[in-house]
């Protein structure tokens, strides 16, 4: 019996030590208010420097500081930068395809408008190159989560060689969505 308390107390120290080390390795994921001072280092670590606001070396006293901005949580996809978009159009226009098509003569795209369904609205796809302009119209079509237009083919005869510029704009009622523009070579 004599032996089995040596080992029973060498698990008790080793159980104390573990409990101990834990708790001095927190880490800010334990508390999302964790704050400098829970810290045993005495530098800033990087976690302590990678803050929003002005740039300065973190001391205790900082986070009382009324400079410092407000920042989101990390990984909550907030921002607490202003929403620059004046529209009011909650939808996005994206020409998913730009390109010539040899058997059939023609500059053909198409595209999508993700952010709404709804299929009123008018899908216009713009051609443009050294200040020549095209444009066809196509039908808007649903799908699960966006609409999709329907693909447009300006003729050859329409659309000389050379780099054009194709933009899709989606429009119901008086909002709308332009996409960037792509661009496809004509031969």
């Amino acid at each position: 019996m004599h032996f089995a308390s040596r080992p029973i107390a060498a698990f008790a120290v080793v159980g104390v030590l573990s409990l101990l080390a834990a708790g001095c390795s927190a880490t800010s994921d334990d508390d999302p208010t964790a704050s400098p001072t829970r810290s045993a280092a005495p530098t800033p670590t990087a976690s302590a420097t990678a803050t929003s606001g002005p740039s300065s070396t973190p001391s205790p006293s900082s986070s009382d500081d009324a400079d410092d901005s407000p920042s989101a949580f990390p990984g909550s996809g907030q921002t607490t930068e202003p929403d620059d978009d004046p529209s009011d159009f909650p939808a996005t226009a994206v020409v998913t395809y730009a390109g010539w098509d040899t058997g059939s003569r023609t500059l053909q795209a198409g595209g999508l408008v993700s952010g709404t369904t709804n299929t009123s609205g008018t899908c216009t796809f713009t051609a443009t190159k050294s200040g020549v302009t095209r444009t066809l119209t196509s039908t808007a079509e649903a799908s699960a989560s966006s609409v999709n237009c329907a693909q447009v083919s300006f003729p050859a005869a329409q659309v000389s060689s050379g780099t054009w510029s194709i933009t899709l704009d989606y429009r119901v009622g008086t909002q709308s969505t332009t996409s960037d523009p792509m661009t496809a070579e004509v031969p």
